[in-house]
């Protein structure tokens, strides 16, 4: 198992689009609702304590890779070992030298085997458990995002709060479309959100220079708005 060697967007709903739709049906529901916007994979992709969780799961990936090639190692030396063996075998041998060196071979096949099951298993566990850390940590970032926003949110007096970014497959052209293709600017509170984010963040924190240490790569462009 690898770590995708990306920035892990989340993608979690704000609000329905049902109901977005039910609350534009009439002139006075609009009237009464005050909406805004952000950008929740800009925020999420920018947020200073997603940087710290990714540099762990990366040590944590880099070493499950290490005890795998050691376990790989050592079933390419039990390969090589069966295959000296079998190179020692001779027509000219006694029965007894025979039957030593099958002893030998078999001994040395059944800790082959013994190790190749035990690398499964090993691999199998640390996939799982790999798994269940990435997303729970992944579940506490979050719940902070969204925390955020529910703050910023009611402090600015919004009543729905849109996701600027959310696109909506369309698997008949193959691409992903805008769910909302148009957001005035003045309503987008991403900026608002993302300073109380980063409040505690390390002075000088610089999430473009963190994205390129740890991936090399630029920091996604924010989604249109």
């Amino acid at each position: 198992m690898t770590a995708s060697k990306t920035s892990h967007i989340m993608k979690f709903p704000i609000i329905s689009t049902a109901l977005v739709t039910l609350c534009a049906l009439t002139a006075t529901a609009q009237a009464e609702i005050k909406i805004a916007s952000v950008n929740v994979q800009e925020l999420y992709t920018k947020f200073y304590k997603r940087f710290d969780t990714e540099t762990t799961l990366q040590k944590q990936l880099a070493e499950i890779k290490a005890d795998i090639k050691t376990r790989e190692d050592k079933l390419r030396a039990l390969q090589e070992d069966l295959k000296k063996i079998q190179e020692q075998y001779d027509s000219s041998l006694s029965d007894s030298a025979v039957a030593k060196l099958r002893e030998q071979y078999q001994a040395k096949a059944n800790e082959l085997k013994a190790a190749d099951q035990e690398m499964k298993d090993f691999v199998q566990r640390r996939e799982v458990a790999f798994r269940e850390l990435r997303n729970s940590e992944m579940r506490l970032l979050v719940e902070e995002v969204q925390n955020a926003i529910n703050t910023v949110a009611d402090q600015s007096g919004s009543d729905l709060v849109l996701d600027s970014g959310a696109i909506s497959p369309q698997p008949q052209i193959g691409i992903g479309t805008r769910v909302f293709p148009y957001m005035k600017k003045d309503i987008d509170l991403t900026p608002e959100v993302l300073k109380q984010l980063n409040a505690g963040a390390p002075q000088g924190f610089d999430p473009d220079a963190e994205l390129k240490r740890l991936y090399g790569t630029p920091a996604p462009a924010p989604a249109a708005k």
